[in-house]
């Protein structure tokens, strides 16, 4: 049965959204995404990030200046991808199905069934989706990349938690960039 694997950038304090103001990646960081794709059947990702996700990836495996990037974009353009939504959504990505979701027990069956037909699934975003999947419990692992800066504001990535979720630090990885890589399991 397969497994999935909730995997975003994060502040030290917990915040998920508007990235491109604090985030810090680095060669080391591509490299792990690299080998991460590669384990990869599917990527989910939710309607309010699908499109701006779906162009930068189609572009960045022709127009990237960073061979590893290029090589990540190949990989996660062929990779099958499940945009979930309420609503319709025109799907550009190669690869891509819709499933339209009512509510998170719909969306727990259709992961189910997913789950058993697929090796690993990665969720990519958005910052709802995340949320959702937590507070739900629909993950089986948590691939954190921590960095060294407080954000202090935006949308934080367990605000809807409702519940503890013990969880095993499985791995860990600190980056020449200071970034801490986490990887935990329920």
């Amino acid at each position: 049965m397969g497994e999935i694997v909730l995997t975003m950038q994060v502040s030290l304090d917990g915040i998920v959204s508007d990235e491109h103001k604090w985030m810090t990646l680095s060669e080391e960081i591509f490299e792990n995404y690299l080998e991460y794709y590669k384990t990869i059947d599917t990527i989910i990702v939710g309607r309010n990030t699908y499109a701006s996700l779906a162009d930068y990836w189609q572009q960045a495996e022709n127009s990237s200046k960073n061979s590893l990037e290029r090589a990540i974009a190949k990989k996660m353009n062929d990779v099958p991808k499940v945009v979930i939504s309420h609503s319709d959504v025109e799907l550009s990505w190669r690869n891509s199905e819709l499933w339209l979701v009512h509510d998170h027990q719909s969306l727990a069956e259709k992961l189910e069934v997913r789950k058993k037909e697929s090796g690993r699934i990665s969720v990519e975003s958005g910052v709802r989706t995340w949320q959702s999947f937590i507070e739900h419990n629909l993950y089986d692992e948590l691939w954190l990349l921590v960095h060294p800066v407080i954000a202090a504001a935006g949308e934080r990535l367990f605000a809807l938690a409702g519940q503890q979720h013990p969880l095993q630090l499985t791995d860990a990885k600190t980056y020449s960039n200071g970034v801490v890589g986490l990887l935990y399991k329920k």
